[in-house]
């Protein structure tokens, strides 16, 4: 009876904290809003990806433009990174509220159909200052971890886009990160 009454507790408990977190993890549309108007504008970004091989972070740098959506709680992200040959890598997504959903969603186009494809989901987690994605295609391999990516939002107005994936046992790595830092001399000619 003792052990019944403790596992009952300990039910009671467990599913009491997992709303608790989720509860923290929701805002309202506005927020969310609020949050997407915080990436806007023109940056300098830092790219670190992690090599292996040398146990160290390969730098590049280049600049971003983060532009508002006109039809929904989104921004449209547009990179272009200057590779060390001298060529240059471009990357482009949105990043958007879903109402419906209550969640946050990276999504690019399908160059062919032209078509949304949902790459990543997740939420805004307050007391990280910080809004978690997972990839929300499952690989055919069950035991592996989804992708994620993580918005961090710093006091001084920049912000950061970590990147992690699993290694061969399962833990999460950092591979890449972009430092995001407002493009001073785009934002010189404003008065």
């Amino acid at each position: 009876m003792k052990k019944s009454v403790i596992f009952l507790l300990a039910a009671v408990l467990l599913t009491f904290s997992a709303t608790t977190t989720q509860a923290q993890a929701h805002i309202s549309y506005s927020d969310a809003s609020f949050l997407l108007q915080k990436t806007l504008g023109k940056w300098q970004v830092t790219k670190a990806t992690w090599n292996p091989e040398l146990k160290e972070m390969n730098k590049i740098s280049g600049k971003a433009i983060y532009s508002p959506s006109t039809s929904d709680v989104s921004v449209y992200e547009q990179a272009e990174l200057m590779l060390a040959d001298g060529t240059s890598e471009a990357e482009e997504g949105h990043l958007r509220y879903s109402k419906s959903r209550h969640q946050f969603e990276f999504v690019k186009k399908d160059a062919a159909t032209g078509k949304e494809v949902l790459l990543y989901t997740g939420h805004w987690y307050p007391e990280y200052k910080t809004i978690l994605l997972t990839a929300a295609q499952v690989t055919k391999d069950k035991n592996q971890k989804p992708n994620q990516w993580r918005y961090v939002f710093q006091e001084n107005g920049t912000f950061t886009k970590m990147v992690h994936k699993a290694n061969k046992d399962g833990n999460m790595i950092l591979i890449n990160q972009y430092n995001f830092k407002p493009d001073i001399a785009a934002t010189a000619g404003i008065n």
